[in-house]
């Protein structure tokens, strides 16, 4: 009969290890993907700020102000947002081997990313189609 007891405290206290053990399933707002207002086909870069859009027949160039960062943190983040949505990536680079600009390409859309270093903060202009 001790042994018997033993044999459950011993099972229900690996079933209770392994159970505080297992992994919870991650956030799933994190997961979520958040387009643009602008170009709706495209994925929004976290705390882009909108500050303006210029618009012609055929396109559109949005501009946007990403607070406290840099150009490289801004294209290399924005490049995984946009290569997790299934676009593809074509990047130009700066003498010292930087990254400088970005086109991506999904179905029928290609879009550019320019972005500029103004003090603490990145101006990110985005063209692409309506």
């Amino acid at each position: 009969m001790k042994k018997i007891a033993t044999f459950i405290l011993l099972f229900l206290l690996v079933v209770g290890l392994t159970a505080c053990n297992s992994k919870t399933p991650s956030d799933t707002s994190q997961n979520t993907v958040t387009y643009t207002k602008e170009f709706s086909y495209l994925p929004a870069y976290n705390n882009m700020q909108y500050q303006s859009l210029t618009q012609t027949d055929q396109s559109q160039t949005a501009r946007y102000l990403i607070k406290n960062t840099i150009v490289d943190k801004v294209l290399k983040d924005y490049g995984d947002i946009l290569k997790n949505d299934g676009w593809t990536l074509s990047w130009s680079y700066t003498k010292d081997k930087k990254p400088a600009s970005l086109v991506a390409q999904k179905d029928n859309h290609t879009i550019a990313l320019l972005p500029r270093q103004s003090n603490k903060d990145v101006l990110l202009m985005i063209s692409g189609p309506k």
